[in-house]
């Protein structure tokens, strides 16, 4: 299936390798994969997921994240990292993120996504973002166990960002504790959703259906990474739920992005 490079991205091909690379970083982003092509990736503390991750060094001094793709289930005995699917999921994964981006929703910076192609058409992909720095993942904050007006402060940005996010026409597939960032600060806080592989995109905003169902997939996070309640009460997730509908309300006051 022939794939349209999104705007602001180029397309990039040596080999068996195909790129699509933000423009204006295709020199700085292909030397910094390239530089570290022979080190296995390793999982990064906190970050979550199934995907390997591994840190690059931008040109301007900032850091990039590499995920290479890892299948999860019984399939990946067999496969591993292994994929048949079009369009190929790093890019589809970087153009949702990008229509996420466009419509307001808070989320990392796509610089790139790279496929290898082997036999049978068979691929290895990897997604490049860049890092958000102080960020931690909502499972991880909520461990932190803080309290008063900070707490509400942070529960309040993660439920208006979902409330972006489902406003934006985007259905997650995967919304749980590790895929919400949290950067809590005295003055504020700022909440990110990430990981867009195979997220959905809707023409408008999320069909009620579909906000149901991605919110009790978030339900269901918190319940099993805590069953004994330990890290939120009922009255985070009555903090959350308010913010939440709130954050509904002013999205759509919102005037549209053009």
């Amino acid at each position: 299936m022939k794939q349209t490079v999104p705007s602001g991205f180029t397309e990039y091909r040596v080999a068996t390798q195909q790129w699509w690379l933000k423009a204006g970083w295709e020199a700085v982003l292909r030397e910094a994969i390239a530089s570290g092509s022979h080190s296995p990736p390793s999982p990064l503390p906190g970050s979550g997921g199934r995907g390997a991750l591994r840190i690059i060094v931008l040109g301007d001094g900032s850091k990039g994240i590499v995920r290479h793709y890892r299948r999860g289930g019984l399939v990946r005995y067999v496969l591993h990292d292994l994929y048949w699917d079009r369009p190929p999921r790093p890019f589809a994964e970087l153009r949702c993120t990008e229509i996420a981006r466009q419509r307001g929703v808070p989320t990392v910076e796509v610089l790139g996504a790279g496929v290898t192609w082997y036999r049978f058409g068979l691929y290895r992909g990897v997604l490049v973002t860049r890092e958000a720095a102080g960020y931690r993942h909502l499972w991880a904050w909520l461990q932190m166990r803080q309290t008063g007006t900070e707490r509400e402060k942070a529960l309040t940005a993660v439920a208006y960002a979902i409330a972006q996010l489902h406003h934006a026409g985007i259905a997650h597939a995967d919304l749980n504790l590790t895929n919400i960032l949290l950067h809590p600060t005295h003055e504020t806080a700022k909440a990110l959703v990430i990981d867009f592989d195979r997220a959905r995109v809707f023409p408008g905003p999320l069909p009620h259906p579909w906000r149901t169902r991605t919110l009790k997939r978030l339900l269901r996070s918190l319940s099993k990474l805590d069953p004994a309640m330990q890290f939120y009460s009922p009255a985070d997730l009555q903090t959350f739920c308010h913010a939440y509908h709130e954050g509904v309300r002013r999205a759509v006051a919102a005037p549209p992005r053009l």
